[in-house]
């Protein structure tokens, strides 16, 4: 399914709509890369300065749900699913339409802590957590640091330096949902091994994350990177 489709009704992007294709020079991998995070810093500047606002509510309000940090206003009937709804009504472009099965990967984000499939998950299921997508992994880690708005508007989560940095992507269409495994799994364990790694990506319910261009040896090793930055 082409990147650019959205659902009949879909409000305008707000963001810059990415390449779906598959540049195969060097210098066009840096500028995919560069893409990733170009977005992400955009984002985070807006997020964090609602988050204490944010996080200081009690609840989140009927019909809204809390992503990157912001609480929004849903439209979309009870059981449409949270990549929609991420898409179409908030313009968010990190997470992908891969294979509206959960089979992929393409479409994850994190739910609090926890690598979710968005192209499964109903948004009502989620009312009570924060989502995290690409876009907000810099004021995420802002916030774990303490830094201040200015400096977060600079920053980049440790893991999208480390994908930058080993030049991970080729097509870059599953890339926002492999750092957001990364992610995910850095949490929960912050020295993993290779086979850890390895096991993370595999066999983390419901299927293994697929990448088209084969670029493992590369994502093995910048989520190895970025945990050695995030010690």
């Amino acid at each position: 399914m082409d990147d650019q489709t959205e659902r009949p009704g879909a409000e305008p992007s707000v963001t810059p709509p990415e390449s779906t294709s598959a540049p195969r020079e060097g210098p066009n991998r840096a500028r995919v890369a560069g893409a990733v995070a170009a977005g992400a810093v955009v984002a985070a500047a807006a997020a964090v300065g609602v988050t204490e606002l944010v996080r200081s509510r009690q609840q989140v309000p009927a019909g809204s749900i809390l992503v990157n940090g912001a609480v929004h206003q849903v439209r979309s009937a009870a059981d449409t699913p949270l990549l929609y709804v991420l898409r179409d009504e908030l313009g968010l472009h990190g997470p992908k339409f891969g294979c509206g099965l959960g089979q992929c990967g393409a479409c994850s984000v994190l739910v609090g802590d926890r690598e979710t499939r968005s192209c499964l998950t109903a948004w009502t299921a989620v009312h009570a957590n924060e989502v995290t997508t690409l876009e907000g992994l810099p004021a995420r880690w802002a916030k774990q640091r303490g830094l201040s708005a200015s400096d977060a508007a600079r920053t980049l989560h440790p893991v999208q330096q480390a994908w930058i940095d080993q030049q991970v992507p080729q097509c870059g269409y599953c890339q926002s949902g492999m750092m957001i495994m990364a992610v995910d799994l850095l949490h929960r364990n912050a020295s993993p091994t290779e086979a850890q790694v390895r096991d993370a990506f595999t066999n983390t319910p419901p299927s293994p994350h697929l990448c088209r261009c084969g670029t493992y040896m590369s994502i093995i090793a910048a989520v190895r990177r970025a945990a050695t930055a995030m010690a």
